[in-house]
């Protein structure tokens, strides 16, 4: 049996991910954000954090890539 969905029901889906995606992002970045009141080991801290996120965002995006290269190729 082949599953057909509604391409309007996949815009949905596809904008709610990315609205959840969005917020996981503004969440972390509030938390991440650098404030004048944190002591010294909280900055560094905040600041090491940040720099490992933007290196496991950078790791993954060819998987990503992929991922959607595979994607796009089965629905065709």
């Amino acid at each position: 049996m082949e599953q057909s969905t509604d391409p309007q029901d996949e815009g949905k889906m596809m904008d709610k991910s990315i609205g959840q995606m969005k917020d996981s992002y503004r969440t972390i970045d509030e938390k991440l954000k650098l404030r004048g009141e944190d002591p010294l080991y909280l900055l560094i801290g905040k600041v090491l954090l940040r720099v490992l996120l933007i290196i496991v965002m950078i790791a993954l995006s060819p998987f990503l890539v992929i991922g959607l290269i595979f994607a796009f190729m089965a629905a065709l």
